[in-house]
């Protein structure tokens, strides 16, 4: 009888899950039937707000904070990582993604976080992970102080994306990053039709040096898609059909690769949109779903 149950439970939340958006594709939307607690809250939150926090000595190496008021209990974490081919750009830009995680009542900490850029002197994609770890173990350290737990969800647009894929699945997880999600972000920087016109030499800066036979290891190194892992976080990506920058071949390379390992992951493609993300109060909940069954 309790078998039983069990199944038509499961059964019930996998119908939901599919009719929740049946104009995208979605994999893996079966939740974690065991979870007795929830991100969203019922109530109306008020959020404490620490603008341009420090994590570094570098004038690039600060983030502003949102910390879920009067909650009896820690809360995880959410750290948000901003595009701009990695050489420009600041956290402000993803305000509106702060805004709409606000309005939804949700029950973590909401991070926005700046990274040394490329324009400047000696900054590849290796301080740019740097970055992200030193940020991670300072709120690991504060995680009492601050009433959180240390279980992080990295959140990213365009390079912000492919910078938290990467930190997530190279990082030797000490810093319990348990989900990650990309925006129209780039997962294979060896592929020609990714790096084309402005995207290349982004790249090239990225990387301190031009493609070649030579060099297509450090790119590899570089590129999401060549470092995950069946034991990866918990991924979540979305991409449109009209972008002219991230070409939609990084989210069906992503996707497939995910489904191959049989990795946590759910895979979201609009056809109609462009790399200047249109959907972001959808994407929001979509995302808080997901992170629900797995942060």
């Amino acid at each position: 009888m309790i078998a039983s149950k069990l199944i038509a439970m499961r059964f019930f939340f996998i119908v939901s899950s599919m009719l929740l958006l049946s104009s995208c594709d979605t994999i893996d939307l079966v939740p974690l039937i065991n979870k007795n607690y929830s991100i969203r809250a019922d109530e109306t939150l008020d959020y404490e707000v620490r603008k341009n926090e420090k994590y570094g000595d570098n004038e690039l190496q600060n983030y502003d904070l949102y910390l879920p008021k009067n909650q009896s209990t820690k809360v995880p974490v959410i750290v948000l990582l901003h595009g701009g081919g990695w050489s420009e750009g600041d956290k402000g830009f993803i305000n509106p993604i702060v805004d709409h995680f606000r309005q939804k009542n949700t029950k973590c900490a909401i991070v926005n976080m700046n990274y040394r850029l490329t324009f400047q002197q000696g900054i590849t994609y290796k301080q740019q992970l740097d970055d992200i770890g030193m940020l991670l173990k300072k709120l690991h350290k504060e995680a009492n102080s601050l009433n959180i737990t240390p279980k992080f969800f990295l959140l990213g647009i365009s390079a912000g994306g492919h910078l938290a894929m990467l930190y997530s699945y190279t990082a030797d997880n000490k810093n319990l990053v348990e989900v990650v999600g990309g925006i129209a972000s780039p997962a294979d920087l060896t592929s020609d039709k990714l790096r084309q016109g402005r995207m290349n030499s982004d790249i090239v800066k990225l990387i301190s040096q031009p493609f070649s036979e030579e060099t297509v290891r450090e790119y590899r190194s570089a590129s999401p898609y060549y470092q995950m892992k069946k034991s990866s976080p918990a991924t979540i990506l979305f991409y449109g059909g009209s972008d002219t920058i991230v070409p939609p071949e990084q989210g069906e390379k992503m996707k497939q690769k995910l489904e191959e390992m049989g990795s946590k992951h759910e895979y979201y493609f609009y056809p109609e949109l462009y790399h200047e993300w249109g959907r972001l109060n959808e994407t929001v909940d979509i995302m808080l779903t997901f992170a629900d069954k797995y942060l």
